[in-house]
């Protein structure tokens, strides 16, 4: 004769996690080893506002799918400009046509 299995059952939400679950996108905090998209959207633009980066230079930031963040981040309204470079790793490998992003504007600020 077989045994059934007792059913598994969910622990019961308590009101801690219940309000945890509604936090908007605006008020969560990643920790910098996130891979979540919004992170590594936050990462992205931290950079960006300093210098222009390569999709290289992104990736060793945790963005490894960068031209996606990058779109995503333009049809937020983020101007974004990419140009085409080719960048030597420091293995001494030319790699021609690394995409270079330079943010030109954010969501309503003139290109002034």
């Amino acid at each position: 004769m077989q045994s059934i299995p007792p059913k598994k059952t969910r622990a019961p939400k308590t009101a801690g996690t219940v309000g945890a679950l509604k936090k908007t996108t605006s008020e969560r905090k990643f920790s910098d080893k996130s891979s979540a998209a919004e992170a590594q959207r936050e990462r992205i633009l931290r950079a960006l506002r300093l210098h222009p980066r390569t999709s290289y230079d992104l990736r060793r930031l945790g963005a490894y799918q960068a031209p996606a963040r990058v779109l995503e981040l333009r049809r937020r309204g983020f101007e974004i400009d990419t140009a085409r470079v080719t960048v030597v790793d420091g293995d001494g490998f030319a790699h021609a046509g690394v995409a270079l992003y330079t943010l030109k504007a954010e969501p309503g600020q003139s290109r002034g």
